[in-house]
């Protein structure tokens, strides 16, 4: 079975740019430009992992089925790639914030400190 990769990425790079383009243009704010990803991040992981889901407690009860397994790999992974893609543009929106995540606490307080002062 082969996979699309173009397929599920270049509508959700166009509407990526196109949201991020109204956030830019001041059409939007940026919080409706992140929830509308949020949600889209949402939606593809239950998909995704609902249809992997599926296909674990098929594969652990040793049930073959041809008509549906293949469709539901299938699908599996086309949603997966564009969660991926997804994925990575939540961190450049979050980008700011997660690094504080890899900065010990005391650090980022003696940080804070020095700003203030």
């Amino acid at each position: 079975m082969s996979y699309d990769f173009l397929i599920p990425i270049l509508p959700f790079i166009g509407g990526y740019l196109t949201t991020f383009a109204l956030y830019r243009i001041g059409y939007i704010k940026k919080i409706v430009h992140v929830n509308i990803w949020n949600f889209i991040i949402g939606v593809s992981f239950l998909i995704s992992g609902g249809a992997g889901f599926i296909l674990l407690i098929l594969m652990e009860l040793g049930i073959r089925i041809p008509s549906i397994n293949p469709q539901l790999m299938y699908w599996h992974v086309e949603v997966g790639i564009t969660l991926t893609l997804i994925t990575i543009f939540h961190f450049r929106d979050y980008w700011k914030a997660a690094k504080n995540m890899f900065i010990p606490a005391k650090k980022r307080i003696k940080t804070k400190k020095r700003v203030q002062t």
